[in-house]
């Protein structure tokens, strides 16, 4: 956890703020893009374990303990998120492509209405369930993680710790290997 904890408060660089400010870190890249921040959190330094449950936008329930045994890729968005725009293709490619590695992505979609939503999934082919979560209130379940700014990404491990996370959009060519890293490790 020391590489979590030892995140450094920095001025807000992605789409919005959701608690004024954001972490930023400078102990690994995940392939974010320019003006993000990312951090990776070594296997044996990985304590927390968030818990993350609600209802999809199509009405299902979700909960990623019942997603234990994979890597969960978490990404928190909204429709009206420039940079979750620009980042929603790479992250819907990311999701098909590692599938067969047993990788799971949950969305927890924030600050929207169900009809915009729903038709940001559909123009950028996004298929995995994202939580419906108006008021940000699925945050709470990631502790002192509690993303502050849109779009944040994390990825479980295995065991569901937190193993990275990145605040600001992702690149498809940058986060693969991260994942695909996560993937391969042994619980």
């Amino acid at each position: 956890m020391t590489g979590l904890l030892a995140l450094a408060t920095g001025t807000l660089t992605a789409c919005g703020s959701l608690q004024g400010k954001q972490n930023s870190a400078g102990s690994g890249s995940l392939g974010a893009a320019r003006g993000s921040s990312s951090t990776y959190v070594k296997p044996g330094e990985r304590t927390l374990t968030p818990t993350l449950k609600g209802t999809t936008l199509s009405g299902e329930h979700a909960d990623i303990a019942t997603l234990r045994g994979h890597v969960v890729v978490i990404n928190v968005w909204g429709s009206w998120c420039a940079p979750c725009r620009k980042e929603a293709p790479e992250m819907a490619r990311l999701a098909k492509e590692t599938e067969a590695l047993g990788v799971r992505f949950l969305g927890i979609d924030i600050r929207d209405s169900k009809t915009a939503a729903k038709a940001f999934e559909r123009n950028y082919g996004i298929t995995y369930p994202s939580i419906y979560d108006p008021d940000s209130r699925t945050a709470i379940g990631f502790k002192q993680l509690a993303p502050r700014a849109v779009p944040s990404t994390y990825i479980l491990d295995k065991t569901g710790k937190v193993a990275a996370l990145s605040i600001g959009p992702l690149t498809y060519r940058g986060f693969l290997p991260i994942i695909k890293g996560i993937a391969a490790e042994t619980p």
